[in-house]
């Protein structure tokens, strides 16, 4: 053996082993093989943070759409009950158990109706005005809501909280014609010939007013 080979054979002999593992598998830059290693174990918590993270996001997720399907089941329980009474005490167990679901403000609607057909308006329209106040403008149901709480004060024969109420309706499209119609009705009530003849004109120019309830109007011009 030459003494080259000699010399060769002690050098490898000598050297440390370097260190080779997965990271060197998966062929990763020297630099973040180097970085990995020495953060290992703030790479790790932070993994495990994400994990539970998507876990608790998803447990979230179900407990919420099994709280929202139980809202629903009970709500429907709750308005195919016959008996007012009856249904007054499903709708309130709705509002103790799922207060945060939106089967919640349904049934609070609901509720407000049950006063209204009891003629117990004052306590319908304080809780439509409630309902009103925890839903946004463009929200589907708040021009509905906003009906029922005009409704309530004509019935009430609260009349200028009435016009108040039917005037911010008719300022949501679609609601304009059914708005003007009851401003002229409660404005003839009150002799107020005039204002009861412009809100008729109003509901004649409105495009979405059927040509039967245009008729009726008409009529009533012409008696005015």
């Amino acid at each position: 053996m030459s003494e080259q080979d000699t010399y060769f054979q002690q050098e490898i002999l000598n050297k440390p082993l370097q260190k080779h593992g997965l990271l060197e598998e998966l062929n990763l830059p020297p630099k973040a093989i180097k970085f990995i290693r020495n953060n290992r174990r703030n790479i790790i918590i932070g993994l495990l943070c994400c994990v539970l993270a998507i876990v608790g996001w998803s447990s979230l997720s179900y407990y919420l759409a099994r709280q929202n399907d139980r809202a629903a089941a009970l709500l429907s329980e709750a308005v195919g009950q016959g008996v007012p009474g009856q249904r007054k005490v499903l709708l309130q167990k709705v509002l103790d158990e799922y207060g945060r679901t939106g089967s919640a403000k349904w049934a609070k609607v609901e509720m407000g109706h049950l006063a209204f057909d009891a003629q117990q308006y004052d306590e319908a329209i304080k809780v439509y005005r409630d309902v009103l106040d925890d839903l946004a403008k463009s929200s589907p149901i708040f021009p509905l809501v906003q009906l029922n709480l005009a409704q309530a004060y004509e019935n009430k024969n609260a009349l200028t909280e009435a016009l108040a109420a039917y005037q911010r309706l008719s300022e949501i499209k679609g609601f304009a014609g059914e708005s003007y119609l009851a401003m002229g009705r409660i404005y003839e009530l009150q002799k107020a010939v005039p204002q009861a003849k412009e809100m008729y004109g109003k509901v004649l120019a409105e495009e979405g007013v059927s040509p039967a309830v245009k008729e009726n109007v008409q009529a009533k011009l012409d008696r005015l």
